[in-house]
């Protein structure tokens, strides 16, 4: 056999069992020791996969028994006459030009570990059923145990980590070589469990970690019902993390410097660019999206895929939130409008145990929950978790929103506006789908649901659960949001009822039909200002204290939260203040003309 040009690729036989018997068997048994119940450990995967890291780990379980031959075909190459030119030559080819040789040292190395009954660690494609069937009847024969691990990579990974293997050590595999294999492993595996040609059957991620194991029973079968094919599919195919996003980008982002600064010619770069394309392309079903951060390093990955976005509203948001909506000829929307900390949650309760059965209940709490990240972001950052997820958990929001409009369900909405558009832009589909819709807006001070917040984020840890803590900035966006949304409801077509209540429930003021008289933001307004009573002042102010203790690194701003309080108190529970000095205070000097520096430019030093 002749490759490119003139150059021969198959070794003479002198050749072949002179690589064979002088470097490649004395270097793969060398260590290896008799076993009574030898065991031999076929790790799998496709090109790509990560197969030499769990082998890796395999080899060193089972050195400790005295001694494993490590088989594979990788092993080989570097011991052929011929590759080292071939891949100069074409990086492209040289694989496949040297693959007859190496099959057969790879044979004649399974060979020897079978007549010695050595331990072995056997790195394979496992692409061929039929293949395996072989090799599990002579090893059975030989009396060896039969152990697969197969890894579930995404060939999105598997792609990449080709790409990388090309740019390390110049070896490179084909597309259709990648892909037949990811594809013929299913198959094996499959027929492997079908035909009980192993002993145990692994499937781990590319890190180690088990996603399934199956283990023959001693009376003939497997302990659980097979579905190995299953487990390797299902994990090809789920969706990645943000973690794991940001790995597989940077590495891409890496390994195309990797390519523009290694390889020389501009065809060669070329060539290998497509490969990089080609993982970006297999990692757009299940990688998560970019999304802008203000933090370094300026993108997160928070962003579902399109995929699991929808996956999570049909099969976990539907049946539970959206469960026992009820169809009604003249249905209501009852938005439970406060900022946080506002108990818009108690309130919306309220409400709807006065509706009738079947009112559906929105809340934002719930849609962020439902979130895969939510729990992560609440223990790393409980300040920014939920601006983290927003657009996944804001477009479950309105799609839920479409969902009850087309059931003509009755449906109550707690709602933190950040703008009077916001909500009421909302209010005016469901009016235009025949709603009659209404706003329950809560009237309390901003130290009062500031003080909530922290409240809230305190119990949490105490209990050990994440929570989040809402920042000053967000509150008060919201806070000036409910007062325009008030302000501008008395006017809009799409409200028909305007209810102020205070956070304990009781009712201030209720405006049908409202009009520009101003009414319901006076009254919001008003309560907001309302001085505490003695009680009140009493409480806020116990409050105040026992969050300082429970939440020492957040001091300063519950001590501004308090300031902010302090203009509503009693006068018997204003804080003293600071006693005029004694002491006789010697003025500074009046600076003279000849100063450098006049009045006006002290007074803008200070």
């Amino acid at each position: 056999m002749a490759g490119s040009g003139d150059m021969p690729t198959a070794l003479s036989e002198r050749e072949h069992f002179e690589v064979l018997n002088q470097v490649i068997l004395p270097v793969a048994t060398r260590g290896a020791v008799r076993q009574q119940r030898p065991v031999v450990v076929v790790v799998a995967g496709q090109p790509g996969a990560g197969k030499t890291a769990i082998a890796d780990l395999v080899q060193t379980a089972l050195d400790r028994r005295g001694g494993a031959v490590r088989v594979g075909r990788d092993l080989y190459r570097a011991a052929h006459q011929r590759y080292a030119g071939l891949l100069a030559a074409d990086v492209r080819t040289a694989g496949a030009l040297v693959r007859p040789d190496i099959a057969r040292w790879q044979a004649a190395v399974e060979d020897r570990v079978r007549a010695g009954r050595f331990d072995a660690v056997v790195e394979s494609a496992l692409a061929d059923p039929e293949g395996f069937r072989a090799a599990s009847l002579a090893y059975r024969a030989a009396g060896h145990r039969i152990e697969v691990v197969a890894l579930a990579t995404a060939e999105a990974l598997s792609q990449l980590g080709i790409l990388d293997r090309v740019l390390t050590a110049g070896r490179y595999v084909a597309w259709d070589n990648h892909d037949r294999c990811a594809k013929g492993m299913l198959a094996t595996l499959a027929a492997i469990e079908a035909e009980q040609l192993a002993d145990r059957v692994t499937v781990v991620r590319r890190d180690g970690t088990v996603v399934y194991a199956n283990e023959s029973a001693p009376g003939g079968g497997w302990r659980r019902r097979p579905a190995a094919a299953q487990a390797v599919r299902g994990e090809r195919a789920r969706p990645w993390t943000a973690p794991e996003t940001a790995v597989f980008r940077r590495a891409l982002a890496a390994t195309d410097r990797r390519v523009h600064t290694e390889l020389a010619g501009d065809d060669r770069c070329l060539a290998v660019q497509r490969d990089s394309e080609r993982a970006a392309a297999w990692s757009e079903p299940v990688r998560r999206i970019a999304g802008p951060a203000t933090v370094p390093p300026g993108v997160h990955y928070h962003r579902l895929s399109a995929d699991e976005h929808r996956w999570i509203f049909d099969e976990l948001i539907a049946p539970t939130v959206l469960r026992g909506a009820v169809e009604r000829e003249h249905p209501r929307a009852v938005y439970v409008v406060g900022q946080p900390g506002a108990a818009k949650t108690q309130a919306a309760w309220m409400v709807r145990r006065a509706m009738r059965s079947g009112t559906v209940h929105l809340a934002g709490d719930d849609f962020k929950a439902a979130h895969p990240d939510y729990g992560q972001l609440l223990r790393t950052d409980p300040r920014g978790a939920g601006a983290a997820i927003r657009t996944d958990y804001r477009a479950w929001f309105t799609r839920a929103e479409q969902f009850v409009r087309d059931r003509c369900a009755d449906v109550v909405i707690e709602a933190a506006p950040g703008s009077a558009d916001e909500l009421l832009d909302g209010a005016l589909r469901f009016s235009e789908a025949g709603y009659q819709v209404e706003l329950v807006v809560l009237a309390v001070r901003a130290p009062d649901s500031r003080l909530a917040t922290a409240l809230r984020y305190a119990r949490a840890l105490q209990a050990g659960i994440p929570a989040r803590f809402t920042t000053k900035a967000g509150h008060d966006r919201c806070y000036r949001g409910v007062s325009d949304t008030v302000a501008a409801a008395a006017a809009h077509p799409a409200v028909t009822a305007v209810t102020v209540i205070r956070r304990d429930g009781r009712a201030l003021l209720r405006q049908e039909r409202p009009a520009a008289t101003g009414r319901a933001s006076w009254a919001l307004t008003a309560e907001r200002l309302r001085p505490y009573t003695d009680q009140e002042a009493a409480a806020f102010l116990r409050l105040h204290q026992g969050l300082r203790r429970a939440l020492p690194q957040h001091r300063a701003e519950l001590d501004g939260i308090a300031a902010l309080a302090r203009p509503l108190l009693p006068a018997g529970l204003q804080p003293s203040p600071i006693p005029a000095s004694q002491h006789a205070v010697r003025l500074l000097p009046v600076a003279t003309r000849a100063s450098r520096y006049d009045s006006s430019s002290l007074s803008r030093a200070a």
